[in-house]
Order: C-alpha cells, then structure tokens, then sequence
C-alpha cells in the first residue's frame, strides 16, 4: 500500500483485499489497521465501525466492478456480441482473481443474516445488473420496450451468468462459463426473439 495515499484510502482499499481474499468475518480490524499502516482512531475517524467500513466496501466495489465490466464491453461495438461479451469478461475477471467468485456473494453469505443495510447495498448491485442485462438485450433486439417474453429472457441470462459465477468458484475452472456463454449463445441465435 503506498504510504502517500490518505488513511481513508488505505484503510479501504486493505479492507478491499482482506475482505475479498480472506471474507469479511474473518478479517479482523487489527489486521486492517497493521496492513493499512494506520492508527485505530482513523478507522472510527473515516468509518465508524467495521459494519461502515463493510458498507463502503460495497459501494466502492459495485462501482469498481461496474465500471471494468462497462469498459470492457465498450471495446465491443456490435450491439450482437456485446451481450456474449459479458461471458468473456467474467471469464477474464474470475482467471485474474483466482476464482475467488463474486464479492457481493461472498459478503452475502458471510454477514450475519440481521444485517439488512449490507443486504440491501448487495441486492442493490445485483438489481443494477439485472437491469443491465435487460438493456443490453434490448441493445441486441432493437426492440424499445422489450417484451415482458424479452424481459424474462433477459432474467435468464443474468441468472446463467450468476450461475456460471457460482460454478466457476466450486471448479475452479472457466468451463462453467464457456458452456453457459455457448448457451445463450444458442438461445440468442433463435428466430423467437422477435
């Protein structure tokens, strides 16, 4: 961690490693603080408690995650491919992160089930990206609105997706991925679209 970023920033981004490498019950805050280099009092200063700090967490990762995962299908120009390019770039995001998984899944099933602020900020993440499966199917239909047979599908990709997720982490491997991609592939390729 470079010493000449702020304590906030350092706190935060070491409890973005930890978190994710080791899971949030795990990670304690002494370890944090050793790593991060700071004093305690910075952590009650910027954060509160461990639960704010969890909370920022999420918001940084959401927009972290989001932005690489827009970027990424922005190199894609065809409105077509871009929707089986989501596929390629999970693939590439669990082979760079070990197949550690999803973050937001890994936090959800590691918090204690009374923490209905940390769910919420979860189901948030997960909501924007259900959503943006369903815009980019509409990219890939030309169709304004879809239609609610449209909208399910769109449902259905997102929920292969999470799953290939899911997968990927118990295989350790992108096979799960690579066949769920071929399958909506195969989905997309029928005339029932229209």
């Amino acid at each position: 961690m470079e010493s000449s970023s702020s304590p906030k920033d350092r706190i935060l981004q070491t409890a973005i490693r930890l978190f994710y490498e080791q899971g949030y019950s795990q990670t304690g805050i002494n370890q944090i603080l050793s790593e991060a280099n700071v004093a305690r009092a910075s952590l009650y200063q910027h954060f509160g408690s461990k639960e704010s700090l969890g909370m920022e967490y999420l918001k940084q990762i959401r927009k972290d995650w989001f932005q690489k995962f827009n970027e990424f299908l922005a190199q894609v120009p065809n409105p077509e491919a871009r929707l089986l390019a989501t596929f390629d770039a999970l693939r590439e995001s669990m082979e760079s992160n070990q197949y550690l998984g999803c973050r937001f899944l890994n936090l959800l099933a590691d918090i204690q089930p009374l923490n209905p602020a940390m769910r919420e900020e979860i189901m948030q993440h997960k909501s924007l990206l259900r959503n943006r499966f369903r815009d980019l199917l509409q990219e890939h239909c030309g169709a304004e609105p879809l239609s609610a047979a449209q909208q399910k599908l769109g449902d259905f990709i997102y929920i292969v997706f999470e799953g290939a997720i899911c997968e990927a982490k118990v295989y350790q491997s992108t096979w799960p991925i690579d066949q769920a991609q071929e399958m909506i592939k195969q989905l997309l390729s029928k005339e029932s679209l229209e």
